[in-house]
């Protein structure tokens, strides 16, 4: 037997309730197997569909993410100045290979750096893993940042 096993069998004795529970058995099981502690997302990868519906609440992370219904998605433009110059204030800019107005260790800007600032593939990767953590992307609010994409 093996680690998504025994946790699929806790589930169905109904011994994991809430958080607290599971990721108790999460360390007591990983030990057990001398593994370290698996995200949620790959148990529920690894879960028959029915307990990962039943127990979807406990083992989604952040459910407060798309408690509304909608999933938020931020994407970032692609470094550019402002026609104006540098402010003070702005950390950024085409120098630092970010958006003037951020310093780039945002997770938007982040993963915009990762996919060469590629809008499409910016959107999908964020999708993917908000599925992947099972959050619902149905409804998607799709948030630009990085203002100066009007000065172009």
């Amino acid at each position: 037997m093996g680690f998504y096993q025994d946790m699929e069998e806790l589930f169905r004795a109904g011994k994991i309730n809430s958080r607290d529970e599971l990721e108790r058995w999460k360390s007591k099981i990983a030990k057990k197997y001398k593994i370290p502690n698996p995200r949620n997302s790959d148990i529920m990868r690894h879960l028959p569909k029915d307990i990962v519906e039943k127990y979807h609440s406990i083992l989604v992370k952040k459910p407060s993410r798309t408690l509304s219904g909608v999933a938020i998605v931020a994407i970032m433009t692609s470094p550019f100045p402002c026609p104006h110059g540098k402010c003070i204030y702005c950390p950024g800019g085409p120098e630092k290979g970010t958006a003037q107005s951020y310093t780039g260790h945002e997770p938007a800007a982040l993963r915009a750096a990762q996919y060469n600032f590629d809008p499409y593939e910016q959107t999908r990767a964020r999708i993917e893993q908000l599925n992947t953590i099972g959050h619902p992307t149905d409804k998607i609010e799709l948030i630009i940042m990085g203002g100066t994409f009007t000065a172009r």
